[in-house]
Order: structure tokens, then sequence, then C-alpha cells
């Protein structure tokens, strides 16, 4: 996986859907942005970050970041459902099934959640 870098955004912890661990992470449009940027992680088994991430980058764990969060879950997990979400150079760990992103222009109230049709 190659680091993803967002500088020059702000994303805030949007949206979490208990039932299916759905997470959303959003920078919404606005005066300076033409468009949304979503973070949209399902599975969601852990997460250690503020509500608000300045500067973005998505980036792999270190092997100690792994260590550190299978000690807090008590289990062994694939380094393929850790990301780091790096801030201001702090990492905060999430643990997902699957992480995808999205660039859009609906309004910034809209669910990626919500049931179509």
């Amino acid at each position: 996986m190659q680091t993803i870098d967002f500088k020059g955004r702000v994303f805030q912890l949007w949206e979490y859907q208990v039932s299916h661990g759905s997470l959303l992470i959003r920078s919404p449009k606005g005066p300076t942005f033409q468009t949304n940027i979503d973070i949209i992680c399902a599975g969601v088994e852990y997460l250690a970050a503020p509500r608000f991430l300045r500067g973005l980058e998505i980036q792999e764990a270190n092997a100690l970041e792994l260590q550190h969060v299978e000690s807090v879950l008590g289990r062994h997990i694939s380094s393929s459902n850790l990301r780091m979400l790096v801030a201001n150079d702090i990492r905060f760990p999430i643990v997902a099934a699957s992480f995808k992103v999205e660039e859009h222009e609906q309004d910034i109230f809209s669910s990626p959640f919500d049931l179509k049709g």
C-alpha cells in the first residue's frame, strides 16, 4: 500500500454506524474546496484518534504499531486491516475490514451508508 496524502485538508470523524461498524471520516467541501473527500471504513474494530485530523496521511503500520494494537485487542490481526491515520506527525491506529477513499460533490451531509433505491 502506498501512502495517501491529503495535506491542506481537515478531516473529521463524521459518522459511525454501530450495526455494521461503518465509519465515515470526511473532509467536507466549502469555500476552499469544491469536493468532499471521504474515507469509508467497514468492519471497524478499533480506532484511537481525535475528532479533527489536519493534513491527513494514510500509511501502513510498522511492526511495533501492529504489535501494540494486537496487545490492546488481545489477539492477532492482519496487517492489511491496520492503517495509521497520520496528522501533524502523530500516528493514530484504525483497524477495519476495508478502507475506501472517495471524492465527490454531493451535499456535505449526504451519507455513503444511506440505502439507495
